[in-house]
């Protein structure tokens, strides 16, 4: 007999399947695209503001984008440049001190509360923790008047001092669960081997949380760089004020007429560059170390 070959015949269900997914990832797709384009929209509105000629600007209503594109308001900023040199050096040191004692401090503390055994462990940590839930503007008195009996008042230290201990309870938390996500075995096998406790945290933890630690960075740059409150009330001259209230003081007399709303917004879309590049250069590490479990619970 010959064997007669039958032809092939998808099941029907698989079109289906296969239209549910493609209108599932295009529905999903369009949910993302619709997010980002929200998330963007002050920025936009920003640089729209920045490019557009002042009298596109005093206009009601004012349109959504500029007619026409203009960088003259950059001019007045760039004539401003010492100044604006002042306040940029002001916020990279009050910044970088910052962001690096709270990796410091948070890799050590957690490490400490993660790894190792110690009367009141937990007591300690959520009694830390607790404090994050506190407004910032109920520290301002207390603050000002510690920091005022210190004679900190308008400089460095004044300012990174409330910061780093702001912004440790929550990197806190994030470095306790990320050097708890680490296996123990590993670290079991660096004590057979004679590891140190220094080297063991230096050598061995520290690499492995190395993504978390570069979402702790961002976590602090980011609010860091742009604060407003505590740079507004610690601080009185340039010699100390970061970009988030020195950028208002390069407004000049009213009679000059050269301070509109596009200056002012080019000038904080200057400020928004250091934040935009920190943030690209190291999405990847960022994204990593909350993927590594840097906010499990």
């Amino acid at each position: 007999m010959v064997a007669i070959p039958q032809t092939y015949r998808p099941r029907s269900g698989l079109a289906p399947d296969r239209s549910r997914r493609y209108l599932s990832g295009t529905l999903k797709h369009a949910f993302l695209i619709g997010l980002a384009l929200y998330a963007l929209t002050p920025f936009l509105w920003l640089a729209g503001i920045a490019l557009r000629p002042v009298s596109e600007t005093y206009t009601t209503p004012m349109p959504l984008l500029p007619r026409t594109l203009t960088f003259e308001n950059f001019d007045y900023v760039w004539r401003r440049v010492p100044d604006l040199i002042l306040i940029y050096r002001n916020s990279i040191v009050i910044t970088g001190v910052t962001v690096v004692s709270v990796i410091i401090l948070t890799s050590l503390a957690g490490y400490a509360f993660a790894r190792l055994k110690f009367p009141g462990r937990n007591i300690i940590f959520w009694t830390v923790l607790v404090t994050m839930f506190m407004p910032q503007t109920l520290n301002i008195p207390a603050l000002y008047q510690l920091i005022s009996g210190l004679n900190l008042l308008d400089t460095w230290p004044g300012l990174f001092l409330p910061y780093t201990a702001y912004f440790l309870p929550l990197n806190l938390f994030l470095m306790r669960s990320a050097f708890e996500s680490i296996p123990k075995d590993l670290e079991d096998a660096a004590i057979i081997d004679g590891c140190s406790n220094w080297r063991l945290f230096w050598q061995v933890m520290m690499p492995l949380a190395a993504s978390s630690t570069v979402t702790v960075g961002i976590f602090t740059f980011v609010p860091v760089w742009g604060e407003f409150l505590f740079a507004f009330t610690f601080t009185s001259t340039l010699e100390a004020m970061p970009l988030g209230v020195g950028i208002k003081l390069l407004q000049p007399g009213p009679a000059s007429g050269e301070w509109t709303f596009p200056v002012g917004a080019s000038a904080a879309l200057l400020a928004f560059i250091p934040a935009i590049i920190i943030y690209i250069g190291f999405q990847r590490w960022f994204t990593k170390g909350l993927l590594e479990g840097a906010l499990k619970f």
